[in-house]
């Protein structure tokens, strides 16, 4: 067992059906709306489907999903409530590769599962999140208030979405899903 993970499944017409599948399932789960606000503090359940996706897809194909999620989300099933900005494609890409690379077929253990988290929120969420915010000028850097509420959101949220992920990866692994994956 490694730390990280750099390898996928081998590409087949079953591999991107899965991969399609995990794509409408992240874009389904986008329309359920979000608490709290896009621009400050918002807490959604993407989180549900990128992980199994990493578990199941390796950190490319998750990425390049996420990456097709936020440009559809954000174009074509935008409906007001968002905007397009790069910088969060490129946050979405990055998340994939994280959730692969941590989960691709590895045993899900509680260390494991915290470490994605941190790792996946300290990145994304905190460093590019907060980068992205600066740049659309929704707050300045010199202010330090929105981040420390950014922050006390990562705090709080982490450890419930990693028990959550930990008990949803090894309830997928008791059905035995990867059966139909890697045929």
């Amino acid at each position: 067992m490694h730390l990280l993970s750099w390898r996928g499944p081998k590409i087949t017409a079953r591999v991107i059906t899965i991969s399609a599948l995990f794509l409408a399932l992240k874009i389904v789960v986008g329309f359920i709306p979000a608490i709290g606000s896009a621009q400050l503090v918002q807490i959604g359940l993407g989180f549900l489907v990128t992980a199994p996706m990493g578990y199941y897809l390796g950190p490319w194909l998750s990425g390049i999903i996420l990456v097709f999620d936020d440009i559809i989300s954000n174009t074509i099933f935008n409906f007001g409530g968002s905007m397009f900005f790069p910088g969060y494609t490129f946050s979405s890409l990055i998340s994939g590769i994280i959730a692969g690379a941590f989960l691709y077929q590895q045993k899900p253990t509680l260390k494991r599962i915290f470490t994605y988290m941190f790792v996946q929120i300290l990145i994304s969420n905190v460093i590019l999140g907060t980068l992205w915010l600066v740049m659309m000028g929704v707050f300045s850097i010199l202010t330090p208030v929105p981040f420390a509420i950014r922050m006390l959101k990562e705090v709080v949220t982490w450890p419930i979405e990693a028990i959550v992920v930990y008990y949803l990866l090894n309830s997928l692994l008791k059905a035995r899903l990867e059966r139909y994956i890697y045929q």
